[in-house]
């Protein structure tokens, strides 16, 4: 094999992927472990936001939270709450 004829990896690169592969594992485990941003359960949209709805568009509400919901938010089914936006912040 190549590593046999070459005497190995060399040091840089192996420091370099050790380095990558924890930079990769603390990202997930901070995407896994803090808050999302989740929508407060007394969100009411401003009026300002109202006002700049065209006639077409209205304010949707979330079908399980029975709460307001802000332009690109979803209801995680993991959590069992509205997220400000979704970024898969859960492991499943």
């Amino acid at each position: 094999t190549m590593l046999a004829k070459t005497g190995g990896i060399p040091p840089f690169l192996a420091m370099m992927y050790t380095a990558l592969c924890c930079m990769a594992l603390a990202s997930h485990a901070k995407t896994t472990f803090t808050d999302p941003g989740s929508v407060p359960q007394s969100a009411v949209p401003m009026e300002s936001v109202r006002r700049k709805l065209g006639p077409d568009q209205t304010l949707t509400m979330c079908s399980q939270c029975q709460t307001f919901k802000p332009p690109f938010s979803h209801h995680c089914r993991i959590c069992n709450r509205c997220i400000s936006r979704m970024d898969h912040h859960c492991p499943w």
